[in-house]
């Protein structure tokens, strides 16, 4: 009886080392503190559970994209949503900051090779810094692009994250003002989450805005055209350890069904429904793939 009661506790002891060794068959999601990674995370975590067997934990809230490719590196995270530039410029020089395509290429290719993360194909959107005025102030003033600034900017009244303002790199306010010639007659540090109602109560003229925000909608705002080219590319993307995929190949398929899914239209009305409407990701997500039919 002793001997078997030491067989079975040795056999329950192996089992949970294995399990604990592989992970089960649970995958981990990443995403950051903004909606649309959270919203595009749930939509991993249903697709996936709903065409495999294996279970899906979502970690929101994670505070930066260097954070989450980090546990990517880290074998913490399977699966994550982020942008090729921000992933770029945080291990990597980017080679043609200019260019979408060949920037996404850089992309695939560095974390392949130096970290065995496979980047998939754009989501269809990217989340890009913009210069953001009222429609009324644009209509007033014949504004479209950034360049119809430059006659005014020293009058005007800008806002902005304090990260932008004082970045020394190639996209940050120095590098803008040497490439446009112009700056701002007043520039003032704000919360990302404030410079929206900042202009919408015309407290500033201008401001950063991130292009994926549901508010540049809501509050009827207009992003003027980037016409010479200097935020760099900031394509959304998945990025998926090559691990994970070699233990389950049926994930780079159903992954791939997001390809070109998420426009730029699309993503502000789901980051609408969580960021203005109160929703819940989570039941944002499933919705939207139930309207796409991509559930059963």
């Amino acid at each position: 009886m002793k001997k078997n009661l030491i067989v079975i506790v040795s056999l329950l002891f192996l089992t949970l080392l294995i399990s604990a060794c592989s992970g089960g068959n649970t995958l981990t999601v990443g995403t950051q503190t903004y909606s649309e990674t959270k919203t595009i995370g749930f939509m991993y975590k249903h697709l996936i559970e709903d065409n495999t067997d294996l279970s899906v934990n979502v970690k929101t809230d994670m505070s930066t994209d260097t954070l989450v490719l980090e546990g990517m590196m880290n074998d913490e995270i399977d699966i994550a949503t982020t942008y090729t530039g921000t992933a770029l410029t945080s291990f990597f020089s980017m080679k043609h900051p200019k260019d979408r395509e060949k920037t996404m290429e850089q992309t695939k290719n560095q974390f392949a090779e130096e970290y065995n993360i496979k980047v998939l194909d754009p989501l269809g959107f990217a989340n890009t810094y913009s210069l953001a005025v009222r429609e009324d102030f644009a209509k007033k003033h014949n504004l479209s692009s950034i360049s119809d600034l430059k006659d005014m900017a020293s009058d005007l009244n800008f806002g902005s994250d304090t990260s932008w303002l004082e970045r020394q790199g190639d996209d940050g306010y120095k590098a803008f003002k040497e490439l446009y010639n112009f700056e701002f007659g007043e520039t003032s540090p704000m919360s990302p989450n404030l410079v929206y109602d900042a202009l919408n109560e015309k407290d500033k003229n201008i401001v950063l805005a991130y292009s994926t925000d549901a508010r540049i909608d809501v509050y009827d705002l207009k992003t003027l055209n980037d016409d010479k080219n200097f935020f760099p590319p900031y394509d959304a993307a998945t990025f998926v350890r090559e691990e994970s995929l070699d233990e389950y190949p049926e994930l780079e398929e159903l992954l791939n069904k997001f390809v070109g899914k998420l426009d730029l239209d699309v993503i502000r009305e789901l980051n609408r429904k969580v960021d203005i409407d109160g929703k819940n990701p989570k039941d944002v997500a499933e919705q939207f793939l139930k309207d796409e039919n991509l559930l059963k």
